[in-house]
């Protein structure tokens, strides 16, 4: 290479070499969703190696004839140029037909019918939104990309307003009733009662009570009690058309005119909740207080139910938003109906409904068959999630750990019984032969316990011939067989009693008090003779003319012999 030359051809194919690089990262991050990916792919690998031979054979043959790697860089640039051009207006083949929709802002129905035309599973949730209509889908997973690489689509639909959240209400008393009505609109509140009464001290459209404040749930009751004015300054008004306004605004208006009304309900086509007529013609004067005006609003449509398990799914969801209803989708399995198709409803056939209702749908699964599973409580949830019935045995087992499954009465993929009870059995682990332990020492016991895999603990039972902490007894049979773990009980010897010779001095009598003397004695007693049981008691004595001496009749007396696992009975004088 000359030092004074500039190499061109390298510079050049140095820049197509980073815009071909480029270009390889942004398919790679932005344009995975292409049917044909690995061919786009194949093709760009093959342009970026071009470019990299492009300047190593520059570096190689320096600024001499140059012109064939400048050639190769610009051709490579031009045809990578118009690879993206072609992708990005639609012009390639590469390009995918079938694109996951974007559902959101879309009634559920269209994702519903999109879902079972291109076989994929489409999982729905339902959450409260203030800003999508109800039944309207405001989330989705995953959109624009090539339907056959998925199997299901989530999507989250709206349930509405969610009247249940907790908002914050200002006070409003003293203050003009537009303000509270801007907030009921923004606030979403549905349960405010407006009054209004005659008030000679505030004038109209003043607030004067308001039953809660501060924070509520949208659909709490709020009581308000507005100021009409004076009622010799209310005067008569021409009545306005209220057919077509929503109960609020209607009533409302009647209110604030000191207007009387009744409102009745009927089935029409208007939207729930909207007056269909009145029984004050418009245009008629009326005088507040003497008149009454009858509101009759609509309750929706009449909706006649049709026999919803004879509709697929997509058929019914359809039905409900066509209807403005509300719908709760379940699932279960059942054996007899096929997979997508409704099993129950809790309305039936040519019941009468109106817009708003709740509809609660219940769908297939298909059969429910037999899984495989890891572990018990792996099966135990199964089971109790889809009320599979089922029966637990237990059986030794040399091969199986205990709490870990043996075998099932059924195999993968066989049919589940709704009525016929799973039963799955349980290994106890290595059966554990209970040993006799009579006659051998607690040491031994113990360490013998702690190698076969028992739970020991020990007693005292009596003294005897039998040496102190040898055993006399156990709770449980030798030869038994148990599953390790098993408490046994193992009752120890106390060993051979011993006998005491009984003191009492004069110094642990107090005279004149019974009490006092035996309290005495059964501390003194409990220290001296371990194990003695000493019963007292007080009685009157014609030899001793005080309380507090040992009784002439007292089982025990200075100088008895008393032994260890034997009552005595000790009787202290009383007056």
């Amino acid at each position: 290479m000359n030092k004074g030359k500039k190499n061109y051809g390298l510079i050049i194919s140095i820049v197509v070499l980073v815009l071909v690089l480029a270009f390889a990262v942004y398919i790679v991050l932005y344009k995975r969703n292409f049917s044909n990916f690995k061919l786009l792919a194949l093709i760009i690998g093959l342009l970026v190696m071009t470019s990299i031979l492009a300047v190593i054979n520059q570096i190689r043959i320096g600024s001499k004839k140059s012109e064939f790697n400048i050639l190769n860089s610009v051709m490579v640039l031009v045809f990578g140029i118009g690879t993206f051009f072609l992708i990005n207006t639609g012009k390639t083949v590469a390009r995918t037909e079938n694109l996951v929709p974007n559902f959101i802002g879309k009634n559920i129905s269209e994702a519903v019918e999109w879902a079972s035309k291109n076989k994929v599973e489409l999982v729905q949730t339902y959450e409260f939104s203030d800003s999508f209509k109800e039944n309207n889908i405001f989330a989705q997973d995953q959109f624009n990309i090539d339907v056959k690489e998925i199997e299901k689509l989530n999507v989250t639909i709206s349930n509405g307003i969610n009247y249940d959240k907790t908002v914050v209400l200002s006070s409003y008393v003293g203050q003009d009733i537009s303000l509270l009505l801007n907030d009921i609109t923004d606030l979403h509140l549905n349960n405010v009662k407006i009054d209004y009464e005659v008030n000679d001290y505030n004038q109209k459209g003043i607030v004067l009570t308001q039953s809660v404040s501060g924070e509520i749930r949208r659909n709490e009751e709020v009581k308000i009690v507005v100021s009409l004015g004076k009622k010799s300054e209310l005067s008569e008004i021409t009545m306005i058309s209220l057919v077509g306004k929503n109960i609020f605004d209607a009533t409302l208006y009647l209110e604030q005119n000191g207007i009387n009304y009744e409102i009745k309900y009927d089935f029409s086509n208007e939207n729930k909740d909207v007056v269909i007529s009145q029984s004050v013609k418009e245009n008629e004067i009326i005088k507040p207080f003497d008149t009454k005006v009858i509101l009759t609003v609509s309750k929706g449509n009449k909706i006649l139910v049709p026999d919803l398990t004879k509709m697929t799914i997509s058929e019914v969801i359809k039905w409900i938003t066509d209807n403005n209803l509300k719908i709760e989708l379940t699932d279960a399995y059942n054996n007899k109906i096929e997979a997508g198709k409704v099993i129950s409803a809790n309305y039936k056939e040519n019941e009468e409904i109106s817009e708003g209702t709740l509809v609660k749908v219940t769908t297939s699964k298909g059969a429910l068959k037999m899984l495989s599973f890891k572990s018990l409580s792996e099966f135990r949830k199964w089971a109790n999630t889809y009320n599979v019935k089922y029966e637990e045995e237990y059986e030794f087992n040399n091969n199986v750990s205990k709490g870990n499954i043996i075998k099932f009465s059924l195999s993968p993929n066989d049919l589940i019984d709704e009525n016929v009870p799973i039963i799955v059995t349980i290994s106890n682990g290595k059966a554990v032969t209970i040993p006799n332990y009579v006659g051998k020492s607690k040491s031994e016991i113990t360490s013998s316990c702690k190698n076969i895999g028992l739970s020991c603990s020990f007693t005292y039972g009596s003294y005897s011939t039998t040496s102190k902490d040898v055993a006399v007894s156990q709770n449980k049979k030798a030869g038994s067989s148990v599953i390790s773990g098993t408490s046994l009980i193992i009752t120890l010897s106390k060993g051979t009693a011993k006998t005491f010779t009984v003191q009492i001095f004069e110094s642990q009598l107090t005279l004149g008090n019974a009490s006092a003397t035996a309290n005495t004695l059964k501390t003194y007693f409990a220290k001296n003779y371990p194990d003695v049981n000493f019963v007292f008691s007080y009685k009157k004595s014609n030899t001793y003319p005080r309380a507090g001496y040992i009784h002439e009749n007292s089982q025990v007396k200075d100088g008895t012999k008393v032994t260890q696992g034997k009552t005595y009975n000790v009787i202290i004088t009383s007056q």
